[in-house]
């Protein structure tokens, strides 16, 4: 077997993987004709809008993902920096930048140890925004 790199232990993966086993089992229970080309056309291309259907909802729940993370990360961050000015007066830039840095970090590991709560509250938000087009299409193309 190839080696991959890829964590298939990995939430989005798996959120991926129980889309794409409920899509393939629908298409299992489906009537196939086996007798022309007409029905292979007709199955292949169900298949094609069913990978396609799968994979759309994997780049949503991606988008989603990184927003609601981008926010939990600008959060820890702001509030940090707060604290600090609040204790400290006030920081010239250099002090500034550094701890911008300090406090990217520190957001990074804090956000990647909530990962499989992030990620489940992302699908969660996809899913109800699938029944509100309008509310969806702001939020995944626009932030």
């Amino acid at each position: 077997m190839v080696e991959t790199g890829v964590d298939f232990k990995d939430e989005l993966i798996l959120a991926m993987q129980e889309e794409l086993e409920s899509a393939l089992a629908e298409e299992k229970w489906a009537v196939v004709d086996a007798e022309g080309s007409v029905a292979n056309a007709v199955e292949r291309e169900r298949r094609k809008k069913a990978m396609l259907r799968i994979v759309a909802a994997s780049v949503r729940t991606q988008r989603l993902y990184f927003v609601v993370r981008a926010a939990i990360m600008s959060l820890i961050n702001t509030l940090i920096t707060l604290i600090i000015v609040g204790y400290l007066g006030s920081i010239d830039v250099v002090a500034a930048v550094f701890l911008g840095i300090f406090l990217f970090a520190v957001s990074l590991v804090v956000s990647r140890l909530f990962d499989r709560q992030i990620v489940k509250v992302s699908t969660k938000i996809v899913n109800v925004l699938s029944r509100h087009k309008r509310a969806r299409a702001f939020v995944l193309e626009n932030l």
